[in-house]
């Protein structure tokens, strides 16, 4: 699992009136979902990396649940998204219920007793996402702040 972590810091005068708790709650909604969006933008892309099965980006999802405490997350689900993110070092893969390894080429099975992996490159999909999409998220979170606001 890889999480962004969202919070406002030195709010708390903010969080105690009524019409600020909306009004940030609001701004941090949108603000959120603005990186939300950019992470897909560039895995749609293919700006970070080439999706295979769907499951990593259908894994990402966004947590509002504690957005009246100024606080929310967008989280991959996914086992491997830390590798994805991060890259991996060069390991040894071993079995884990079997005694060898099994996998299919053009050719028929291959069978192992470990694999010595090369390791693998990062594919910043969500360091990306915040970079290219930092901007208009602090954009969005100020209009529907202010708006809010306006509002209330």
């Amino acid at each position: 699992m890889v999480k962004i972590k969202i919070e406002t810091q030195n709010l708390d005068w903010l969080l105690d009136t009524g019409a600020g708790r909306k009004a940030l709650s609001a701004g941090l909604t949108e603000f959120t979902l603005s990186l939300f969006r950019s992470v897909h933008r560039v895995i749609d892309e293919g700006r970070a990396f080439t999706p295979r099965t769907g499951h990593l980006q259908q894994s990402i999802r966004v947590d509002l649940s504690n957005i009246n405490e100024g606080k929310a997350e967008i989280v991959a689900d996914a086992s491997y998204a830390p590798f994805v993110e991060f890259g991996t070092k060069p390991h040894v893969i071993k079995p884990k219920r079997r005694q060898t390894l099994r996998w299919a080429t053009e050719e028929g099975y291959i069978f192992a007793k470990l694999v010595r992996h090369p390791g693998s490159k990062p594919y910043p999909f969500f360091r990306k996402a915040i970079e290219e999409g930092l901007e208009e998220a602090k954009k969005e979170f100020v209009q529907a702040f202010l708006e809010k606001l306006r509002r209330e």
